[in-house]
């Protein structure tokens, strides 16, 4: 009974060492030291991985933004009453073309009569007093004035003239011409821009005061302005000057091109992101102010890197490649992406070229923590 036991056990140990002889014989896929991952000669997956080496090459890096049409303000005006009175006449249509100068529509009122008033009255001051200071002088010029009352005059036609300007100045607010205006006719509005009336809410013999809402616009908008809100990892490829391509719901596969006017100083802090102001020809002002577009930005062409789409792996919804730190050891490097094209990817962020990456075969890896 004793001899059968220790042959059972003898069999048992020899099996056991015969395992771990076996075990001790398997391939180590790779070593993990730190952030690093090595691959060993000898493992069974070092076949699979497949290398690249970064570049830069020259690419028209393509951005996407949301967009709103708006006017462009220097060809955009709405008009309001000027001061508390009442509308007389309209002269404007809606969809009218008007050119500085045309008429939009007249209103009369007390303050304007006041003001053509102080004009008028300061003007014959003025007369008065330049006839009398004219006239010390000339006397005096003869030795037969008085310093006292040349001195007097001259005080009283220079403070008039002054008078006289300053009366001038509150009628040309109103655009009006002092020394053509007839006194008490009611005061003409005209339109300060060349453009279309697109807005006309003018009433005939309705009163309207000084802080009324603008009752006429004019807007030229053959071309208009397209502001883009652009993310702040974008704005460094984007640069005053660049050509944009803008689609609207409106006009299916119809493009708008434009080029890159103006961009922000400031991000919005809630969007992180930076508006950017696009001047864009309006054929046949198919483009209305408020409405929203996309704008494509094609900028000349920079540096970029691309990799193939096999080298891109995610841990947490975001991308990584594993680049080589040293022959056979690789880490996590995160990355940013742009567009796809023809199986290879646009790195914006992470790498800076010149790396080696897995390119193909990264997947074995994931499981090293």
């Amino acid at each position: 009974m004793q001899k059968s036991i220790l042959l059972i056990t003898t069999i048992l140990l020899a099996a056991s060492a015969c395992r771990n002889s076996k075990n001790s014989t398997l391939p180590v896929n790779y070593i993990l030291k730190g952030d690093e991952i090595t691959i060993p000669d000898s493992s069974n997956i070092k076949p699979q991985i497949k290398l690249a080496l970064v570049v830069k090459e020259p690419y028209n890096l393509q951005i996407y933004s949301a967009a709103k049409i708006k006017a462009i303000p220097n060809k955009y005006a709405e008009i309001a009453a000027p001061f508390n009175g009442r509308i007389m006449q309209s002269f404007a249509q809606l969809g009218q073309d008007v050119n500085p100068g045309t008429p939009l529509f007249s209103i009369y009122s007390s303050d304007y009569t006041d003001a053509q008033k102080l004009f008028l009255q300061a003007r014959q001051q003025y007369l008065l007093n330049e006839k009398d200071y004219k006239r010390q002088n000339d006397l005096l010029e003869n030795g037969v004035g008085v310093q006292r009352d040349f001195e007097t005059a001259r005080t009283l036609f220079e403070n008039s003239k002054s008078e006289l300007e300053k009366s001038r100045a509150s009628i040309r607010i109103f655009g009006v011409d002092p020394d053509q205006m007839i006194f008490g006719e009611a005061l003409v509005v005209h339109s300060p821009i060349k453009g279309q009336v697109i807005k006309n809410s003018i009433v005939v013999g309705k009163y309207l005061t000084d802080n009324s809402n603008a009752i006429i616009t004019v807007a030229e908008i053959s071309s208009v302005w397209i502001t883009a809100s652009v993310k702040e990892k974008d704005i460094r490829f984007i640069q005053e000057g660049d050509a944009t391509e803008a689609q609207v719901i409106a006009y299916p596969g119809e493009k708008f091109s434009g080029h890159v006017y103006h961009i922000d100083e400031i991000v919005d802090e809630e969007t992180r992101a930076i508006n950017v102001l696009i001047e864009c020809p309006n054929r046949g002002e198919m483009l209305k102010p408020g409405m929203y577009a996309t704008v494509r930005f094609t900028e000349r062409p920079i540096p970029t890197i691309f990799v193939p789409s096999t080298a891109l792996l995610q841990f947490n919804d975001k991308n990584f490649v594993f680049v080589q730190t040293h022959p056979g050891t690789y880490k996590r490097q995160l990355v940013s992406t742009a567009e796809t094209i023809n199986g290879r990817t646009v790195i914006t962020e992470g790498l800076e070229g010149n790396e080696t990456i897995i390119s193909e075969g990264g997947f074995y890896l994931l499981d090293a923590k």
